[in-house]
């Protein structure tokens, strides 16, 4: 693409909040890489301000080690991206900075997924090679679902979180999204601090677990079933033992305790700005504070207690398989229009596995007219480099992950569709 079209596409997509561009070293395992940021990751001297009011104007003091890492692997920091406020919500919504457009349709105007959505909109309409994200509940693994692209959640304390305004401390995670899992794997490890970039080969044996229906905690759309049962013929045509589960942990219930524990978590770390500056909050996170503030403190210490023991029966659980296969979303990006925060499902196959300390990684896996939809593998904590290797292998099968939304439409009608934002160049 050109450089005018470049910028009318991004316009049009509404992706980023600024574009200043970094240059990382001269030499490095990610030279000739751009890589943009979600506006939550500090790099000294930028505008960081992580999607509200609150931050309008605020500069970095320091740039996040995980941010410096690429900039030392010989990365180009391209572009601050669109993101929920505050990280607080799924769907990608931002009434201060506006919401990232989903590129997978030029007509309807559909949610990017959050919270990262705007990292996903720029790799999926390939603005630029990666982004990086965050994840307390999904936010890496739902914007790369519904946006077509690979999203990398990495095992809690993987990758550093100075400099990255938190959420819920304890849930959450910094990852990559890019079109595939090699080039997620090359960033989980820079991202890492591995002395040597060892970034895992595809898998060529082990062990699948698919995790039958009636575990799941919402039902699915007939595509996200279409698209699990051929990724589990996938799994098996390369000769890996795919067998379906007997048990499984009680996803629903995972999911509600942690929902209490974030949103827990989420209010000591607001609270403070809640109670001076409220009126200076969006309508969807004043809702969602007013929520958490009521949680009662012995729903939380209860919460708290079980889930201590439920990363325990996971992880002995998930010792007789090495990755598990389950979907990713229920179904497709909804249209903006439609869209309600409150009641979400969106994070039910996502959430849990904050909750127990795994790692995960979101796979494209097919199409429900002309949307995506994904997949996931699941793994314990620590098992970062097995569910990177499955994934490779996967993708080496399949090829759904090369397969981009048409962007001439956006081009073309970019000066129509954007709507005017005071960050945007």
């Amino acid at each position: 693409m050109s450089v005018t079209d470049v910028t009318a596409l991004a316009a049009a997509l509404r992706v980023f909040v600024r574009r200043p561009r970094h240059a990382g070293a001269s030499q490095g395992p990610l030279a000739g890489w751009t890589v943009a940021l979600k506006d939550n990751i500090d790099v000294a001297g930028d505008v960081v301000e992580a999607g509200t009011r609150l931050f309008a104007g605020r500069r970095a003091d320091a740039t996040a080690t995980a941010a410096q890492r690429l900039l030392d692997a010989g990365a180009t920091l391209d572009g601050r991206t669109q993101l929920v406020e505050l990280c607080f919500g799924s769907y990608g919504l931002n009434d201060y900075t506006g919401t990232a457009l989903n590129p997978w349709d030029a007509h309807i105007e559909r949610a990017p997924g959050g919270s990262s959505g705007g990292s996903a909109v720029a790799v999926a309409a390939r603005l630029v090679r990666a982004a990086l994200g965050s994840d307390t509940a999904g936010s890496i693994r739902m914007p790369a679902a519904l946006c077509g692209v690979t999203g990398f959640k990495p095992t809690f304390g993987r990758v550093p979180l100075d400099g990255v305004f938190p959420l819920a401390p304890g849930y959450d995670s910094v990852g990559p999204i890019a079109l595939d899992a090699a080039d997620c794997a090359t960033l989980a490890a820079v991202l890492a601090g591995e002395p040597a970039l060892r970034a895992p080969a595809p898998a060529t044996r082990g062990r699948v677990a698919v995790l039958p229906e009636r575990f799941w905690p919402v039902d699915v759309a007939p595509a996200v079933r279409r698209a699990l049962k051929d990724a589990t013929g996938a799994f098996a045509g390369l000769g890996f033992e795919v067998e379906e589960v007997a048990t499984a942990p009680d996803l629903a219930a995972l999911t509600q305790q942690a929902g209490v524990l974030i949103a827990a978590g989420a209010w000591q770390v607001l609270r403070p700005y809640f109670e001076r500056r409220e009126r200076d909050l969006g309508t969807a996170l004043r809702e969602r504070l007013h929520a958490a503030r009521q949680i009662p403190r012995e729903t939380i210490e209860a919460a708290a207690a079980a889930r201590a023991a439920a990363a325990h029966a996971f992880d002995r659980w998930a010792t007789d398989f090495d990755v598990l296969l389950l979907p990713t979303v229920a179904g497709t990006a909804p249209a903006l229009a439609g869209i309600r925060e409150r009641g979400s499902t969106l994070g039910h196959f996502t959430r849990w596995v904050n909750h127990v300390g795994g790692c995960a990684i979101s796979l494209p896996a097919g199409f429900d007219g002309g949307l995506p939809v994904a997949v996931q593998l699941v793994g314990r904590g620590g098992a970062d480099a097995t569910v990177l290797a499955f994934a490779r292998a996967f993708q080496q099968a399949t090829d759904w992950h090369a397969q981009g939304p048409d962007l001439s439409a956006w081009i073309a009608n970019g000066s129509i569709r954007h709507h005017p934002d005071r960050r945007l160049p």
